[in-house]
């Protein structure tokens, strides 16, 4: 590990400091160049043929968990050339280590972030590379959804309900329309190397159904019907197949946690919230991916979903969901 920061990050230690320290006590002396020539040799040994394991142990060792600044930006510049170019090896090497790391932890994030702004924000439609990244790496992607669809319509992380770009919106609903199985990627077994202990996976399932719930509260993008469908669809395959993906209930509990706040603030307005057109809409796909979520038999400690269920104003459908299930 020495022997990659000295000499292939060009990394030295800031005056004083000793060789074991914290990453952030490491600066790099590459400059633009030099940077731009090692994302061309990555690139490259990625591209050649050979095991996964190996790529996968190397692409480990050289970004793990904890990176410095420099390293994080070279990292989301390999990872946005590689798109580009449809890398698929390279690609597969990412997205396992974005499942050792975490989805939905702050490298992945930043990852996440940095493909949206340079693919999606000064575009208006979606460019063909990331509409081909399922294709070209769907274990990537699928673990890009994850982290994406923690960055937006996200109440906890930012205080208020940010819809994802247009752009990126399309993008994911055509990958789930025509690949509904892409949701269940992150569950396929890692190709790691020996001694090397698979993270737990998460699916980007939990994060897109609070998309397409809380939408109604502040877009009217008839996209989001077109979401809603294709997870349905993949729920529904896992009933036909008899598969199950674990969604934890503290997952929709973010979703009534939101629909709380609102409620809360249409009753301060002297709105009833079973009135409320934007709540009954976002009641009804509730609704009915709980109903589908508990057909299969994959939503975690459902009595506890239920009890906070049972909170938020009446709702007819979801009384309907809720009265059935608890007789089984």
């Amino acid at each position: 590990m020495q022997m990659i920061s000295e000499f292939i990050f060009l990394e030295r230690c800031k005056d004083g400091e000793g060789r074991k320290m914290q990453p952030l006590a490491v600066i790099s002396q590459m400059n633009i160049y030099q940077e731009f020539q090692l994302i061309l040799a990555l690139i490259e040994y990625f591209s050649r043929p050979g095991r996964d394991a190996t790529r996968n142990a190397i692409f480990l060792s050289l970004f793990g968990s904890h990176l410095t600044p420099q390293r994080s930006r070279l990292l989301c510049r390999l990872i946005s050339t590689a798109v580009s170019g449809s890398v698929a090896p390279l690609l597969s090497s990412a997205g396992t280590w974005m499942q050792q790391v975490g989805c939905k932890t702050p490298p992945s994030l930043e990852v996440a972030q940095n493909i949206v702004s340079d693919f999606i924000a000064f575009s208006r439609k979606t460019p063909e590379q990331l509409k081909q990244l399922p294709m070209v790496g769907p274990h990537f992607a699928a673990n890009f959804m994850v982290a994406v669809a923690d960055l937006y319509m996200n109440e906890k992380r930012a205080g208020v309900l940010t819809p994802p770009p247009d752009a990126l919106l399309d993008a994911i609903t055509e990958w789930t329309t025509e690949n509904p199985l892409l949701c269940q990627a992150p569950q396929q077994p890692l190709v790691l190397p020996a001694g090397a202990i698979a993270m737990p996976f998460a699916t980007p399932f939990a994060g897109l159904l609070r998309w397409v719930v809380l939408a109604p509260l502040v877009s009217n993008r008839p996209t989001y019907s077109q979401l809603h469908l294709s997870l349905l669809q993949t729920l529904l395959h896992l009933v036909n197949s008899g598969e199950s993906t674990p969604l934890h209930s503290q997952d929709l509990m973010e979703i009534v946690t939101s629909l709380r706040k609102y409620c809360s603030r249409l009753t301060e307005a002297k709105v009833a919230p079973e009135e409320d057109e934007a709540y009954i809409k976002c009641m009804e796909r509730f609704a009915q991916a709980v109903q589908i979520a508990l057909a299969t038999n994959c939503i975690t400690n459902q009595i506890q979903l239920f009890c906070v269920l049972e909170t938020l104003p009446p709702h007819t459908l979801m009384g309907i969901v809720l009265a059935t299930h608890k007789k089984l």
